[in-house]
């Protein structure tokens, strides 16, 4: 038995080390492979979506006045400079979250800061409230009563 534990000692070490190297430095920030983000159709999402609207929490990252204008139906406004405070109010399971903006990009913003609190139940609509226009889903707001 003690020959085993002579015989990988110095691997045992090596792994140890490399573990505190990566950990105790800027590597563990590194990004080898890129984030993945669950993308879903605006139109497939609307239909799982109303069959069951308790399974999932529809969020507008936009600011309170563009979403005032225009938003689709059953979301609700969490701008994205707001999110650092309201992420401790979301659940981490039992329901998806589904991230909404003008076209992607600040919703994608949205998907990496959850998931990096440790949200692994998000899914980001394809191409923002401009996709979910084009493929004629229900919207609502203001801009609509004009």
């Amino acid at each position: 038995m003690q020959n085993i534990l002579i015989k990988y000692a110095p691997i045992g070490t090596a792994i140890l080390a490399t573990i505190l190297i990566i950990y105790l430095t800027p590597l563990k920030n590194l990004n080898i492979i890129d984030p993945r983000i669950d993308n879903i159709d605006p139109t497939a999402f609307y239909n799982e979506y109303i069959k069951n609207p308790d399974g999932y929490i529809f969020i507008d990252v936009r600011p309170e006045s563009a979403y005032s204008k225009l938003h689709a139906v059953g979301s609700i406004n969490i701008p994205l400079h707001l999110l650092y405070d309201e992420r401790r109010v979301l659940p981490k399971h039992g329901k998806t979250i589904v991230l909404i903006c003008s076209g992607g990009r600040a919703s994608g913003v949205a998907y990496g800061y959850l998931e990096h609190y440790g949200f692994l139940n998000l899914r980001r609509v394809t191409g923002g409230i401009e996709s979910w226009q084009l493929q004629d889903l229900p919207v609502e707001g203001t801009a609509l009563q004009q």
